[in-house]
């Protein structure tokens, strides 16, 4: 009977070793796992700042599906960034989309791929409405119809157009136009760069801009009247009133005062009628009237290239998406 006991107890005693070594077991296994799971985290966030640490730069690619023969537009175009070492040497930079703009695909491109210059061909020649500004034409006008500074004028200067005309047998001259934009000068255009010999020769039309409204005005004075064209600054801003009507003795002051009329016959009195109205028998002075023929227009015209103004004011940032479109992601 104690023998048993004795048995019986170094049997508890081994069963109790055993299930310590086996919860020990357990208990090592499970921080050999939770060491190796946060191994594994921590090396998946090592990789993830890595991959944010390496550089990148920002490319040009397209914002939308666009299929083959589209012809490129800032609407299309978009901002994406590329690691460095994953780009093509001939994409382009945001700097450079102008580059791009006006192109023509050669083939369908998808949503957010780089837009290449291989990727499309550029027209040869590009039509001149396209420099004209939305709402915006442009009017073509012989040079013996504008004298003056016709000879001397550039793409891109400021002009004042006046007119002469003859009102109620009266010579006026007054502002038409403020502040026009030369497009052209013969083929000379703000896009052709330096001006060619042909051209230094002489050209014998101006191309303006205006508005359709300015373009009315313009063909009737041609018809009605002489335009004169003047040079104004690219930084005056200040619309003039001043014209002037009367002959040119007038304008520079040699006009002889106008003849004085006779004084009428004094009347004879008679004693039974009354005279009410007695003429006086000296005449009265005339009335004095502007010697110099200059005057001012009861309104002050708008500059027609106001427009060209503000939209220079402006530019946007090359860190933005290009045009209207969103950056990719």
């Amino acid at each position: 009977m104690f023998i048993r006991q004795i048995l019986s107890r170094k049997g508890a005693r081994k069963g109790a070793a055993r299930s310590m070594a086996i919860l020990g077991f357990a208990a090592v296994a499970g921080l050999a796992a939770a060491w190796a799971a946060r191994q594994h985290i921590q090396g998946h966030v090592e990789r993830l700042r890595a991959k944010a640490r390496t550089p990148v730069v920002a490319r040009v690619v397209d914002a939308y599906d666009l299929p083959a023969g589209t012809r490129l537009d800032m609407e299309h175009l978009a901002i994406r960034e590329f690691p460095v070492g994953l780009i093509p040497s001939e994409s382009i930079a945001p700097a450079q989309h102008t580059h791009l703009v006006g192109m023509v695909l050669r083939s369908t491109l998808r949503a957010g791929d780089l837009v290449l210059p291989i990727h499309g061909k550029r027209s040869e020649t590009v039509a001149f409405s396209s420099q004209l500004g939305e709402g915006r034409r442009a009017i073509t006008m012989p040079v013996d119809a504008i004298n003056s500074v016709s000879g001397l004028l550039q793409p891109g200067d400021l002009i004042d157009l006046y007119v002469s005309f003859d009102y109620q047998r009266r010579r006026i001259t007054a502002p038409l136009l403020q502040g026009v934009l030369v497009l052209a000068t013969g083929n000379q255009t703000l896009a052709s760069g330096e001006p060619s010999s042909s051209h230094a020769a002489g050209f014998s039309t101006v191309t303006l801009d205006t508005s359709p409204e300015d373009a009315v005005k313009l063909v009737a004075a041609r018809q009605s009247g002489t335009l004169t064209a003047v040079l104004r600054h690219p930084g005056d801003d200040n619309p003039t009133r001043k014209a002037v009507r009367g002959d040119l003795a007038s304008l520079i002051g040699v006009a002889n005062p106008p003849p004085q009329r006779a004084a009428k016959r004094a009347p004879v009195l008679y004693g039974n009628q009354s005279v009410r109205n007695v003429p006086r028998l000296t005449p009265e002075a005339p009335g004095v009237r502007n010697p110099s023929g200059l005057f001012e227009l009861p309104e002050a015209q708008a500059l027609a290239s106001a427009w060209l103004r503000q939209s220079m004011s402006s530019e946007p940032p090359l860190a933005e998406p290009v045009g209207s479109a969103v950056e990719m992601e």
